[in-house]
């Protein structure tokens, strides 16, 4: 109600001046603005009080001795033992002192009997009460050197368990620690040997994870530093003390990432570094030409400029070197990843045409065929469709349509297949079907994939026949939505397995006709297959026929060669 100003106004009053004016500290209840600043440096100079920012606090030493004689001995009493008088400290000072030793703790530590007994008499617990635990300044002093490890750690290595304090107490150590000036001590209190020893041992193992850790960052940071920095680095290896064998020369240079031979080079070569050097004065040449009106520049349009610009001339192999070396890389007609990826799937992945368009020699479900179609819908809306068809009776055994031509719609297209031997997958050479784990699934399940040849889709026609006939007599315009499209695919193809005869298939739907070759003995079978070989036959007969005829309309064969060959 009243404000958050208002009531930081009074808070900072009341920090400063003690209670207000007609309360318990009238002599100095003024505000600041109607009398002199309050001089602190009386405080100060009594030893009770240090400077402390903009104002003073308590020393840790009155502290100590307030906490060994208090409550037997009031802080007022303690304060004129030495000279001061309470009204003159301020009553908020006094006040905070007393919550502090009451165990009225502001930062809400909690700490149970057994976290008490643990730590009340240890070397490095200077107070410990069942609301706060401090730790003394020989602590800080040895602890100051381990600040870079996590806190935890820290504790750890002093036999404190991090997980016995909160989460705040931690981070006001680590701050502590990260801002101490280590001071001499006079160090009075006897402390266990066995204890001594133990951490001892403890700081050893820091210190070696501390160096491991140093090592690493040099060895991370090495690529980039100057020729300056290496060879000081090199110096300071050389002065390192080498008596123990794990920080030998070459154990330091292997932990750093330093060949032994740079080592040495850069230690006697007072040269060393000239060519990286002379590489930087080059490389502003090249900066200049790339930096000129900010139009990006590959490296024949700075080949052919820098004369003209800065009267140097490079060879397209080292104006190359220094953008990579300096991480100007110019990114104009630059290779796209994706097609280079294609084009190693297309050498790596492709697979032999198998099947060479004999679709109907063979048995009912021992040649499939695969491809991708796109159903336009509503207002030139896309949708994407893929099936499985058997080759010989022409049933479509699964399908699949998605609002995305990806890799997701061929291995749900292929989901439904189970495992098989001496049966022919057959598909264009659609980028879905170069993809490693696709083949991979249709190998595991015993198919042989074959693909047809680049460009021509007479090898699949089977199924763009099929695709051709869904368009035809599906109406897919009066579809608004994705699941429209589905519900329409799905109705047609149990039409046209079920329902739709076929005139090439002895005028039987593709479910009958399959029926009619299974139930067929070896003997119909083989003279089934007899009549469609004589078919296929003629039809390459015809397809070889037209494709000469073609190749004499484009010049690349003549009328004689044909006529010849007819004959």
């Amino acid at each position: 109600m009243i404000g958050y100003k208002v009531v930081n106004r009074i808070h900072r009053d009341f920090k400063r001046n003690g209670r207000p004016s007609r309360g318990k500290n009238k002599s100095f209840g003024i505000h600041e603005l109607l009398a002199e600043k309050y001089d602190d440096s009386y405080l100060v100079d009594s030893g009770v009080f240090i400077k402390s920012g903009i104002g003073v606090r308590f020393t840790s030493e009155f502290i100590d001795q307030v906490y060994k004689e208090y409550p037997e001995v009031s802080i007022e009493s303690q304060l004129k033992s030495y000279g001061l008088d309470p009204k003159r400290v301020g009553y908020q000072r006094i006040y905070k002192l007393k919550n502090l030793l009451e165990d009225i703790n502001p930062h809400n530590e909690n700490y149970d009997s057994d976290i008490i007994n643990k730590y009340i008499h240890h070397p490095y617990v200077q107070r410990c009460t069942s609301k706060q635990l401090v730790l003394n300044n020989s602590f800080y002093n040895e602890a100051s050197r381990f600040k870079d490890l996590p806190i935890d750690e820290v504790l750890g290595i002093f036999e404190i368990n991090g997980s016995d304090l909160p989460i705040g107490v931690r981070n006001r150590i680590q701050y502590k620690l990260n801002n101490w000036n280590v001071e001499s001590l006079d160090v009075t209190d006897k402390v266990d040997l066995d204890f001594i020893l133990r951490i001892q041992y403890n700081k050893i193992q820091a210190l070696e994870k501390m160096s491991l850790m140093h090592f690493n960052r040099l060895r991370n940071n090495l690529p980039h530093y100057t020729f300056n920095q290496k060879k000081v680095l090199c110096m300071w290896i050389k002065d390192l003390p080498h008596d123990r064998y794990d920080y030998s020369i070459q154990s330091i240079l292997k932990k750093i990432g330093l060949s032994r031979s740079s080592y040495y080079s850069i230690l006697s070569n007072d040269n060393y570094g000239t060519k990286d050097k002379k590489d930087e004065i080059d490389f502003q040449h090249i900066k200049t030409v790339i930096d000129y009106k900010g139009f990006k520049k590959g490296s024949r349009t700075i080949y052919m400029m820098l004369p003209g610009m800065c009267g140097v001339h490079f060879g397209r192999a080292k104006i190359l070197r220094l953008m990579k070396k300096y991480g100007c890389v110019c990114t104009v007609r630059k290779e796209r990843p994706e097609l280079k990826t294609n084009r190693e799937n297309l050498k790596n992945n492709r697979k032999p045409n198998l099947l060479k368009r004999r679709f109907r020699l063979a048995r009912p479900n021992e040649i499939l065929l695969t491809d991708v179609s796109y159903l336009k819908y509503s207002t030139n809306k896309t949708e994407y469709f893929s099936c499985i068809k058997d080759a010989v009776t022409g049933r479509i055994m699964n399908h699949v349509t998605s609002s995305a031509n990806d890799l997701s719609l061929a291995t749900d297209t292929i989901a439904c297949l189970d495992s098989t031997e001496n049966t022919l997958f057959h598909s264009d050479q659609g980028i879905l079907y170069f993809n490693e784990s696709f083949q991979n699934k249709l190998k595991e399940l015993g198919y042989e994939q074959s693909m047809s040849r680049r460009g021509n889709c007479w090898d699949n026609s089977s199924q763009e026949s099929y695709f051709g006939h869904m368009k035809d007599e599906c109406d897919f315009s009066k579809c608004s939505t994705p699941e429209d499209v589905k519900k329409k695919v799905d109705e047609y193809i149990y039409y046209y397995n079920y329902e739709r005869p076929q005139w090439t298939r002895n005028k039987m739907t593709p479910v009958d006709y399959e029926n009619y070759l299974n139930s067929m003995s070896e003997g119909e079978y083989s003279e089934y297959m007899e009549i469609e070989q004589e078919k296929y036959d003629k039809m390459m007969e015809k397809a070889g026929i037209k494709a000469l005829k073609r190749a004499v309309e484009l010049g690349a064969f003549t009328q004689e060669k044909l006529e010849l060959w007819l004959k």
